[in-house]
């Protein structure tokens, strides 16, 4: 039996499972996507039944990004809309909900407000929490929920999905203080650095795996759209974003041109910078295969250098044969990466030419996962005997 035939088997093998997602994020078209979106896609694919919640969002949307509020209300809004075979994606919008906050008056009743956020899910969210066999709770808001999915549905099992630090993310400490009070009860906690499992709270079922990469979007070759002969660096992402060193690259190298996704600039924007804002992932894709080099312009400090083992676009950088201009503090391996000092760098231009002149080289993507092996792993740990 081919390997192929035998992927199959495999999974034709597995008990579909009935599974609920509780995300921040959304499932829209034209805005980015991040590794829960993958994961979801995976299992859908896989034969599974899959619901994405959004939440974390409401009318005060309005006042902060008026876009994505239109986007989830057109179809998504207090109901399911199909994405997919096997995946719904939905979002729950109240007038108001509980949001993390820099202001300590307004964190100091927080824990107030999100134990009356987290305390109701309208019926829409209701029917799917109540029907599913496992529950996914990513890191941030929707841990809010944990408690009132747990009473709904207590014979589930619940897997934490944790891709982030929450103090790296800005969650206010109500939310920490949930995460570290509820980590325990969790049947899985899935990370995807070691780093990152080291730092959350005592008593969480840790397994780490890895990023994965869309290995058929980006094995499907396709046009570039860049100017023949132009030289041209990417960044994609905005956590962390440290415009300082990209505005600081772009002065060094006038003969570069830097595409930037996903990240808000301020202020004035040098005539070799464009910046797209927030755009459908399949449509990056080319920039990213026809690049030069990839940018990682992370300001961080000693607590965050676990972004560089569950970073995401280094992964897509290096699948891609990119070579990676990256602050030093990022712990990273593979032989494609090139230093620059986070506070101080002189040498710009010098650190550019050496990503211009790098040889690209498919080793660079040595060990990277796709999407479909992550997502088998993640479920396996799901159900994993304790």
């Amino acid at each position: 039996m081919a390997n192929g035939e035998v992927g199959l088997a495999n999974r034709e093998a597995q008990p579909r499972r009935k599974i609920a997602i509780l995300t921040s994020h959304a499932f829209l078209r034209g805005y980015r996507k991040a590794s829960i979106h993958f994961i979801a896609s995976r299992w859908a694919e896989q034969g599974h039944e899959v619901h994405f919640l959004t939440i974390g969002h409401s009318w005060l949307t309005l006042l902060k990004d008026r876009r994505r509020f239109r986007a989830l209300s057109q179809d998504q809004a207090n109901r399911f809309q199909i994405i997919a075979t096997n995946l719904s994606a939905g979002a729950y919008l109240p007038p108001l909900h509980a949001f993390s906050s820099g202001n300590r008056f307004l964190n100091a009743v927080n824990s107030i407000l999100f134990r009356l956020y987290g305390s109701y899910f309208p019926p829409f969210a209701r029917r799917v929490i109540t029907d599913a066999d496992l529950i996914l709770v990513e890191s941030g808001s929707p841990l809010a929920f944990f408690a009132k999915a747990k009473r709904l549905n207590p014979k589930a099992r619940i897997l934490y999905f944790c891709r982030d630090l929450l103090r790296t993310i800005g969650a206010a400490p109500a939310l920490q203080d949930i995460q570290a009070r509820e980590i325990a009860r969790f049947d899985a906690v899935c990370v995807p650095s070691e780093r990152l499992g080291a730092m959350l709270p005592p008593g969480g079922r840790v397994r780490v795996i890895p990023q994965g990469i869309d290995a058929s979007l980006f094995d499907r070759e396709q046009p570039s759209p860049y100017p023949p002969g132009s030289r041209n660096a990417i960044s994609i992402g905005n956590m962390l974003f440290d415009q300082a060193s990209v505005a600081a690259m772009a002065a060094a190298a006038p003969d570069v041109n830097f595409h930037v996704f996903g990240a808000a600039w301020t202020g004035w924007v040098r005539p070799n910078i464009t910046i797209y804002g927030e755009r459908d992932f399949e449509s990056i894709i080319p920039y990213l295969q026809h690049a030069d080099f990839g940018i990682a312009p992370y300001r961080l400090t000693a607590d965050e250098v676990y972004l560089a083992e569950s970073s995401l676009k280094l992964a897509q950088y290096s699948y891609c044969g990119l070579p990676i201009l990256l602050p030093d503090l990022v712990p990273f391996t593979r032989p494609n990466g090139i230093a620059y000092r986070l506070e101080g760098e002189v040498a710009w231009r010098e650190k550019i030419d050496a990503a211009l002149t790098m040889r690209r080289s498919v080793a660079f993507r040595d060990g990277i996962m796709t999407w479909d092996e992550v997502a088998q792993q993640t479920l396996a740990a799901a159900y994993e005997t304790h």
